[in-house]
Parts: C-alpha cells; structure tokens; sequence
C-alpha cells in the first residue's frame, strides 16, 4: 500500500522537490499552492499526510489546520516554516498538528516525520478498534467460565507473563486486554506488537528503538514499543512467526526486562507483563525446529487455551446478543433479536473463523435486516445462496433496490469486500497467508483489512 501526502505550499521548488522526493520514498503525492486549491484536492486526493506551510500569501496554514482535519480527522497535518519558536511549536501541537518541520528541511527527516505520524495513527485506531471489542469474555460454557476465573486470577498477580493459545479469532487479544484493563497496570499502555505484520529488517528497531546515526535515515534516537509500554503490558501477538534471530534476543530481554537500542551501548531496563499469543502448536514448531525450546517454557508460565466456538455452542446466544446491542448502536436501528430458526441454524454451523466469523455475520445481517428480527435472509454469504455465482464460489451478495431510495455506496463497496474477505477467511480456515492468496494480496494487506474493519 502506497500513502498519499498532500504538499501545500506557495513555492515551487519545494513543491517540485517534495513531490519528487517522496515519490522516490514510495508515497503517491499531489500538491497546491494556496489553501482553497489544498482543501479541494484533500476532499479528492484523500491523503493520509498533509504537509502544509505556514507561510501561504496572506493566509497561515495553522489557522486552517481544523479544515483539513473536518475533511478526515485522521489525516496527519505536518506544519512546514521557516520562522519556528518553542511557543508556536506547542501552539500547532494544541492546534492538531502531528509534527512541525523547520525549512530548510532534508528529506530524510520528512520521510521520518510522515512516518512517525503514521505508526501514531496506527496505534490510535487500533486502540478504538479494540474499544469496540468486549472486553470481557462472553460465555456460558465451562471452558469460559474456566477461563475468566485464571483471568481474574492474573489480574491480581500482574507480574506473571501468559502464553495464549487457540485458532484465529477465538479472541486471544480480549483476553490481553481484560486482564490488562483488570490489573493494577490499567493506567498504563498496552501496546500490541503484531510480530507477523513487521517486515524482519524492521523487528528489531520497531521492538527496541535505536539510537541516532544508528543506520543510514536514523536522524534521531527512536524508542521502541517495549520502551514505550513502560509500566504497562506488551501483548506480542502472533509470537510463533518470529524469526530464531529475534526470538534469541526476546529470550534475553524476558530474563531480565532490559534490552540494547539499536546502535546503542546502555542497557535500558523497563518493567513490563508480557502476554504472547499464538494460533500455532508451539510444541510442535520446537520439534521441528523453528521455535526455540527455552523461549517456549519462558514464555509458558501461565497457559490460556481458549476453544474453537465449535466447541461451546452454548456461547453462541450469548455472543449473539451482544453484537446484537453493538449493531443496533453502530447502525441506529431497534432490532429486537435472532429469529429461533436463524438461531439453530447459527449454533450447528462449523465457524472455522470462530468469534470473528460470528461477529461479521451478524454485521451482515444487522446491515441488511428488514423487519425486527435478525433472519438467515440477510445474511447474503453463509446461510443462503442463490444463482450460478453461489454454486461456482459459495459466496453471494444482496444487492438493494435502487428504486427504494438512495444507498450509502461506500458502506455497501465495505460490505461487499468483508463478504470476499470472510469467504475467503472461511475456505481457508482461519489461515491468513492462504487466504491472501485467495484473494490475491499479501498477507500484511488483508491482516490490515481485518484490524480496519473487522476486529475480532
């Protein structure tokens, strides 16, 4: 995925060089030289960083900050001048700026700053996806019951690091985040390190930080995500993909929470509970030999199993009637409940996505519901097909009536996607490397199509 910046600036040069240069970084740009030309191309462009001087003519880009943020309050402004002070940095910061570049600028130092904009962003909307989460467990069945009191137990006892296992989107980071939330941690971050997301030339960094000049584009001294969780919880998700390179340097930092900045000489000691997640047998990763034996039983203090919702069935009303509430909120409608028929039909499918499966299939069907029960007919995917392209791929989608009314085209273009991903995520049973290759993409796309819009 390419991000996009926009470039507002009066002077032509800049905006050459900065269009030229990030180009060669790998963004997609567009530029303008004034603020009504910025705004027109922002509603257009839809850039994921704004860089904007201060300077325009007789406007201030810091006034109009607000105007580019009402466009998309996720859009990063980044404020280009070449007349900077300590008060009007705060000031932009105050105002909504993400960082404040002093000109003449290198481009390096750019690309850090837009970079840097980008990971906060990262981190803000996968801390409101996790709020749409519960953050309990829900269930009835005795595995839950089980699980929720050895929650309740390592809320209590915050020093205990945990080994989390069970297939993907059982909900493994529900569990991280109600004990962090139930401890006396709660106050401080819980930071969630996707250890399959991160390219492994960037691990070590991204884990630790470095120090200035540490490798070419390292301009300033970064800290990591274990620094950054000081005090808090670091959840390492997906732990079993972690090449044997790093997985030696995490064993050394758990038998003593202090680790080396990359480039650095002084051992930086911090006080974090480790949670490590995993879909993988980890057993059987050691017997083969790509998961190291005493990383394994370091991290397997405590051990939570969490079964495959086909396994507590019992569950299912109870899951049911929560992303029942939840969509009635997210959707503004008032339905009442699960038609029985829906129902029995919910608790004998096989769920191969588990919690995740569940939850998008009662997104579907609050979406498309019609009357005030939730029915098999608006589900368009797993419990009704229809037509030559239900038989060829198993996968349909409704399509509304035009002539009821207008539809939201982005929410249906949204709806539309989920249905492929979720079909996909379905053939291949929760595995998402080969579900990118159903799809065609890779697997660190989908993964970020699924924490966009469909959390488990």
């Amino acid at each position: 995925m390419k991000y996009k910046v926009l470039i507002v600036d009066d002077e032509p040069l800049i905006r050459m060089t900065l269009e030229s240069g990030l180009q060669d970084l790998g963004y997609q740009t567009q530029s303008a030289m004034n603020i009504a030309e910025g705004l027109r191309l922002a509603e257009q462009f839809s850039p994921d960083a704004v860089l904007l001087d201060n300077r325009l003519g007789t406007d201030v880009g810091m006034d109009h900050v607000q105007d580019f943020k009402r466009i998309d309050e996720d859009t990063i402004v980044i404020l280009m001048t070449a007349y900077g002070s300590v008060s009007q940095a705060v000031e932009a910061i105050k105002g909504g700026v993400s960082d404040y570049i002093l000109k003449p600028f290198d481009l390096e130092e750019v690309n850090l700053i837009i970079r840097r904009g980008l990971e906060q962003l990262t981190n803000k909307r996968s801390l409101e996806l996790m709020k749409l989460r519960p953050h309990r467990v829900l269930g009835v069945s005795p595995a839950i019951c089980r699980i929720r009191a050895d929650m309740e137990v390592l809320a209590k006892n915050d020093n205990v690091d945990i080994l989390i296992c069970g297939e993907t989107g059982t909900g493994k980071e529900v569990v991280v985040t109600s004990i962090h939330n139930g401890s006396a941690r709660r106050d401080k971050p819980l930071v969630k390190i996707n250890c399959g997301a991160i390219p492994e030339n960037l691990l070590e960094s991204e884990l630790f930080g470095y120090e200035k000049g540490a490798f070419t584009g390292a301009g300033k001294t970064k800290k990591g995500l274990m620094e950054l969780a000081n005090g808090g919880t670091v959840f390492l998700d997906e732990v079993g993909e972690l090449p044997l390179f790093m997985q030696a340097k995490l064993l050394t930092f758990l038998e003593d929470r202090s680790f080396k900045r990359v480039g650095g000489l002084r051992d930086i000691e911090v006080n974090v509970r480790v949670a490590a997640a995993t879909n993988r047998n980890l057993e059987e990763e050691v017997r083969k030999g790509t998961f190291r034996e005493d990383l394994y039983y370091r991290l397997n203090v405590m051990q939570i199993h969490i079964p495959p919702l086909r396994e507590r069935k019992e569950d299912i009303p109870v899951l049911c009637q929560y992303y029942l509430e939840h969509f009635n909120r997210k959707f503004s409608k008032s339905l009442k409940g699960v038609d029985p028929e829906f129902m029995s039909q919910l608790q004998n499918h096989e769920w191969k996505g588990n919690v995740r499966e569940l939850r998008n299939v009662m997104e579907r069907t609050a979406l498309f519901a019609r009357g005030e029960y939730l029915t098999s007919e608006a589900t368009g995917q797993v419990f009704q097909s229809s037509g030559k392209s239900a038989k060829t791929c198993g996968l349909s989608y409704p399509v509304k009536d035009l002539t009821e009314g207008p539809v939201d085209l982005k929410r249906e273009v949204e709806a539309f996607e989920r249905s492929y991903i979720d079909r996909a995520m379905d053939l291949s049973g929760g595995n998402l490397s080969r579900a990118a290759q159903l799809l065609g993409c890779t697997r660190f796309t989908l993964k970020r199509r699924l924490e966009d819009g469909v959390p488990e």
